[in-house]
């Protein structure tokens, strides 16, 4: 293992933890799967989001991005080695 693998395989630790994170740090915007067959709007005016909520929404996407790009880096370094 050479010392990139090392450290892409952490940042990529990191990156899933900090996903997890943020995505259970968000309020639940539904009652679940019998909101979803009976139509059940109350909680927020067309699905927007407010406060931290959206906040924690933008991160959840950022990490999303980073995890992605490092995926396609260690698998185009292994790929070549």
């Amino acid at each position: 293992m050479n010392w990139y693998e090392i450290a892409l395989g952490c940042v990529l630790i990191a990156v899933s933890l900090l996903i997890i994170v943020f995505t259970l740090a968000q309020e639940q915007k539904g009652q679940g799967l019998s909101a979803a067959i009976m139509g059940e709007n109350t909680h927020m005016a067309a699905g927007r989001e407010r406060g931290i909520d959206a906040k924690l929404a933008k991160w959840t996407k950022v990490f999303g991005g980073v995890f992605f790009v490092v995926v396609l880096v260690i698998c185009v370094l292994s790929a070549r080695l």
